[in-house]
């Protein structure tokens, strides 16, 4: 009766492990074939393709030289050995964007200066704007010069305004003054950009221009 007892625990035994071994194997092949179903789902990953350009959009291309407004193009430069730009000074006569500092009574001064003989606001008012002041010589033969300012302003931005001033049969020193002011700096603002030519027989000799022209 014992044999028979102990024969029996044992068979117990190895049912319960077939069992479990039988559950494990289920859940081994659910496993795979859930793995197999998920790779399937999620695709494989592709870097986006890039496209050079988007919505008719087309890459920046080099900047053009900028000439004056109403030339197709702008002068050849052959600068002149004898014809020199010595000093150009700015002054922005506007008490209100340039109010000289108290206590300098020479800032106090140049304002005066320029506003000499403007009695009435108007009067003074149509002197507000950019003054240039150009010191330049010809060491040479006497010749026939222009004297051209090109400059922006804040309001016109890109676009190229000029002024200019002739010289007949000249040598020697000069000091020549353009003033950007009245109408053209009330309606174009500040100059913010100039560049400054020495112009003979069709070509520009002698030139200067601000640091961001």
């Amino acid at each position: 009766m014992r044999g028979s007892g102990l024969t029996g625990k044992i068979y117990r035994i190895k049912y319960v492990l077939m069992r479990k071994l039988l559950i494990l194997a289920l859940f081994g092949v659910c496993g795979s074939s859930l793995r197999s179903e998920e790779s399937s789902a999620v695709p494989g990953f592709r870097p986006a393709k890039v496209e050079p350009t988007t919505q008719g959009a087309e890459a920046p291309q080099d900047k053009e030289v900028v000439v004056p407004d109403g030339m197709k193009s702008d002068l050849p430069l052959e600068k002149d050995e004898n014809v020199s730009l010595n000093k150009i000074y700015t002054y922005l006569n506007d008490p209100i964007r340039n109010k000289p500092p108290m206590g300098n009574a020479m800032m106090q001064y140049e304002p005066r200066y320029w506003d000499h003989g403007a009695i009435l606001a108007k009067d003074r008012k149509a002197r507000q704007g950019n003054i240039f002041v150009i010191n330049w010589q010809n060491d040479g033969e006497p010749g026939d010069f222009t004297v051209r300012l090109d400059y922006r302003q804040a309001m016109t931005r890109e676009r190229v305004m000029t002024k200019t001033q002739e010289y007949k049969n000249f040598d020697g020193y000069e000091k020549t003054v353009i003033q950007v002011v009245a109408d053209d700096y009330v309606r174009g603002g500040v100059v913010n950009s100039w560049r400054i030519s020495i112009v003979r027989d069709g070509k520009i000799v002698a030139q200067e221009k601000s640091f961001i022209w």
